[in-house]
Order: structure tokens, then sequence, then C-alpha cells
């Protein structure tokens, strides 16, 4: 076993350690995901490549006490749609998860009213990727920084998916 796979093993669990008891702890059902960006965020990991987090080698106590006062209270998911094709370029990190089984395609939250109305409002969540997507230009960020845009056919086939809510205003080179 190398370094990295030791690494991987004893995050895995220790975070359902700490995923449990902070579940029980603050009466909610805290997903694995959700813990890991939490820790993200309260390290400063701003890029969210997951070997940052694997270096950081954090016992589920030091999970735990990082995310005591953390709120993993979600807003309310107004959409949910599943891509056939993924529409992030290749290079997207992942970030960690107990198991990821997907061939194709990819997974876009968007929330009813996100705490954070940055990039748009509203806007989509991938959060395999760490990507939020601005639902009017198409460009993609990681936190606040810009990862470039989709092209806008993608853009036009996200939106048509979300027919019935309402969208920030169609960048004009997409019209």
């Amino acid at each position: 076993m190398d370094d990295l796979e030791r690494k991987l093993i004893s995050y895995i669990r220790e975070m359902n350690i700490a995923k449990d008891t902070l579940s029980q702890l603050k009466s909610i059902e805290i997903e694995s995901m959700d813990l890991q960006l939490a820790l993200c965020e309260k390290l400063g990991i701003e890029n969210m490549e997951p070997i940052d987090l694997l270096d950081k080698e954090l016992s589920s106590d030091q999970m735990i006490e990082l995310l005591r006062e953390y709120n993993f209270t979600k807003p309310e998911i107004i959409a949910r749609i599943e891509l056939d094709e993924s529409i992030l370029p290749e290079s997207t990190p992942k970030l960690l998860t107990e198991q990821t089984v997907r061939v194709k395609g990819e997974v876009w939250v968007i929330h009813k009213n996100d705490a954070d109305p940055f990039p748009s409002t509203p806007h989509a969540h991938n959060y395999e990727s760490g990507i939020s997507l601005h639902l009017g230009t198409g460009e993609l960020f990681i936190k606040r920084k810009s990862k470039g845009f989709l092209d806008c056919k993608k853009l036009v086939h996200v939106r048509e998916r979300l027919k019935g809510h309402e969208l920030p205003v169609l960048d004009e080179r997409c019209n």
C-alpha cells in the first residue's frame, strides 16, 4: 500500500466517524460530500483539490472540533438535473467520495434560496467537482475564481432542463 492509498483509507475511516458523530450532535443527516466541503471551507482549501485535504491527515476528533459549530443546513433545492453527457472540461478535479460510480454525465443542483447568490440567482452547483455555473453567462467558478465558460449549446441545454423556473437573462452571445 502506497502513502496516498494509506491516507485515503485513513481519511474515509475518520470522516465516517466524524460524520456519524456530527449527525448525532446536530440531529440531522450529514452527507460525506457536505462534510468534505465544510472541511475544505474551514481549512481554507480554495482549489478543492482532494489531495490537499488528504495531506492534512485529520483525525475524526479534529474534524468534529473544526465543524462543531458549522451550519450544515442546506437551502431548499428547486431543481436537480442529470445530464447525459458531461459539460465540464475533462481536467476538472473531482472531490473525494467513498464511492463514485458514474460513467457518463453529472448531476447539477440548483437551490431556491442559496445563502450565497454568487455567481447568479439562481446558479447551479456540481458538488462532485466543486464548480458553480452562472446560468446566464455559462461562466464556471470554483469558489469565486473563474474556470472558463460553457459553450452556448451546453448552457442552453442546461437551461432547457429548468423550464418553469426564473433564470438570469441569457448572455447575448448565446441568443
